[in-house]
């Protein structure tokens, strides 16, 4: 349990969460449908407004960090290439891995909201 938090914070973490939420859902459809650059594109611009939000959430800094270094290492293997009638295991593998950091992440956004 997180002592008490401002009302701006309480705010700022339930934002967090619903755009985790949202980030979780379009990276299975970005996996899924391989590549979409228009899709590519609403994430990147989602996860940048989700980092302005970490930055105002001390208790995230370090699930954040993690976090970031995933992104980088899924984008990577998205771009590699790979047959074009399958998803490679790596980009699975990595987005998996990827998915868990997310649900780690929302849940120290909603601690925030129950404190």
């Amino acid at each position: 349990m997180f002592p008490s938090h401002s009302p701006g914070q309480l705010a700022v973490a339930r934002e967090l969460a619903d755009d985790l939420a949202r980030y979780a859902a379009g990276l299975d459809q970005l996996v899924e449908r391989r590549w979409e650059p228009e899709l590519y594109r609403e994430l990147s611009d989602l996860f940048d407004r989700m980092q302005m939000h970490a930055q105002a959430l001390p208790q995230v800094v370090g699930a954040w960090s993690e976090l970031l270094v995933s992104r980088v290492e899924l984008t990577h293997a998205l771009w590699q290439p790979r047959a074009p009638s399958r998803t490679h295991g790596s980009v699975i593998a990595v987005h998996a891995q990827h998915q868990q950091l997310i649900q780690a992440l929302r849940g120290i956004c909603l601690r925030y909201l129950r404190s």
